[in-house]
């Protein structure tokens, strides 16, 4: 987000709304002609890009952490089919109904289970194709999640040197605020 060490960011069309984004100082200048240096942005304005950087890294958190906790539950599901076996067949064990009740069952079929593949759809599939599927599900989450992470972390390097500027504007107003009482 930096050309020729300038940083630079962009308000959208509407500044009502205070949409910000960050932006390559090339493509700023060539599509946005609102585009200011970080530099010379004036608090007010710094602190808008600050507050929307905020907001993106608190909506990119969510979405990992959601993407962290399905890749955890495919995970889980994985371990449950490990004990979908031959031997097991007629064993009594206990059915979750809800996450805290559960019934008395018995395993009648350890060969095949019923897969939700999403949109409502179910699917009855060998354990081991269901297996596949999990584990296809959990890579694919795995790749979303750390792309997500990677643009929180970028999101993060954004948000230090908006901070940064901030406060080098604040100590250089003070600065010469206390120039100003020292000549008069």
């Amino acid at each position: 987000l930096a050309q020729g060490g300038q940083r630079v960011f962009s308000f959208s069309a509407y500044p009502w709304r205070g949409v910000c984004a960050m932006a390559d100082a090339e493509e700023a200048a060539a599509e946005e002609p609102e585009s200011v240096p970080l530099k010379n942005a004036s608090l007010q304005q710094l602190n808008m890009v600050k507050q929307q950087l905020e907001k993106e890294m608190q909506s990119l958190a969510n979405n990992m952490q959601a993407l962290r906790e399905a890749e955890a539950r495919f995970n889980a599901s994985v371990e449950c089919m490990n004990f979908l076996t031959p031997q097991n067949e007629g064993k009594t064990m206990m059915v979750p109904l809800t996450s805290s009740l559960y019934v008395d069952g018995k395993m009648c079929n350890t060969s095949t289970v019923v897969v939700d593949v999403g949109t409502g759809y179910f699917i009855e599939m060998s354990v081991q194709r269901a297996k596949d599927f999990c584990n296809r599900r959990t890579k694919m989450l795995s790749d979303n999640a750390n792309r997500v992470e990677t643009m929180l972390k970028e999101k993060r390097k954004n948000l230090e040197t908006v901070t940064i500027t901030m406060q080098q504007k604040l100590y250089k107003q003070q600065q010469e605020q206390a120039a100003a009482q020292s000549r008069s």
